[in-house]
């Protein structure tokens, strides 16, 4: 009976934290369907008609910024992985003086918090021209993001059987042609692990494109929804719809790749 208790308890307990998570969301989405008058009074619950428009407004004003977020954050992803496999890949396979003192060096990178950096990187990137360009806001997120990504790529690289690239070096394989054709094709789930993780980041990324854009051509989706405005019926509606339209593409791409997320964190993590 007190196993009972204890157990109705803890589920109890995970309800409640599962209401106060998603209460936030459940506000956010019948809010950007209201008008002003409609948010007044009734607050708290959804409210008839349904306003679309509101999306359709938000829609608008933010579409171009979603695409320059979109191609920001592919962009890191992509050079996160073509960097971070490639150092795995060499701490792996190779043997050089000062590689484990290389790799620690690059794991101590994970510990230095992003803000500290913000001025260095800001100088760095006024001094090469690239303020208020697309590279100004992909470079630096990719450098940070790959001492992470190797970090996790070379531990799954390790639990690669070693015999099979021994065998395919021995058939005459050159160390690119294992890398491409063998190291990479196994390594799926570490790389969509990577990929998420640098795209969330590149997408939620609100600090430095503040401090590295100053127009509109680059400027992310995160920076463009504090300008979005609507009618006065609308009210703060307008802005709750850019809200929930910013985060679709996020939410679809996690749904998509939450399989190969947990398989490969699994994978880096543990081993043997």
């Amino acid at each position: 009976m007190t196993d009972r208790k204890t157990s109705w308890g803890v589920y109890a307990g995970l309800v409640f934290l599962l209401v106060l998570t998603l209460f936030p969301f459940y506000m956010l989405l019948i809010s950007s369907f209201k008008h002003f008058d409609q948010m007044i009074l009734e607050f708290w619950t959804p409210s008839f008609p349904l306003h679309g428009d509101n999306y359709a407004s938000a829609f608008r004003q933010i579409a171009p910024f979603i695409w320059n977020t979109v191609f920001i954050s592919s962009c890191i992803v992509v050079g996160v992985i073509i960097i971070s496999s490639l150092a795995a890949y060499s701490f792996v396979r190779f043997d050089y003086p000062g590689k484990n003192a290389l790799f620690l060096l690059i794991l101590s990178l994970m510990m230095i918090p992003g803000f500290l950096l913000l001025i260095p990187q800001f100088m760095l990137v006024q001094k090469l021209d690239m303020l208020n360009t697309y590279q100004g806001q992909i470079f630096p997120p990719m450098a940070f993001g790959a001492s992470m990504a190797t970090f996790l790529m070379r531990a799954f690289f390790e639990g690669i059987p070693k015999s099979l690239l021994d065998a395919a070096d021995t058939e005459g394989a050159s160390e690119w042609r294992i890398y491409a054709s063998i190291v990479m094709p196994l390594s799926l789930p570490v790389i969509a692990t990577v990929a998420i993780l640098n795209f969330l980041a590149g997408w939620n990324n609100y600090i430095w494109p503040l401090v590295a854009t100053t127009g509109d051509s680059v400027k992310p989706v995160i920076l463009a929804l504090s300008t979005v405005t609507g009618t006065l019926d609308q009210g703060i509606s307008v802005k709750l719809a850019g809200y929930v339209i910013s985060s679709l593409p996020l939410l679809a791409f996690f749904f998509l790749a939450t399989k190969p997320f947990i398989s490969g964190i699994t994978s880096g993590a543990v081993k043997g």
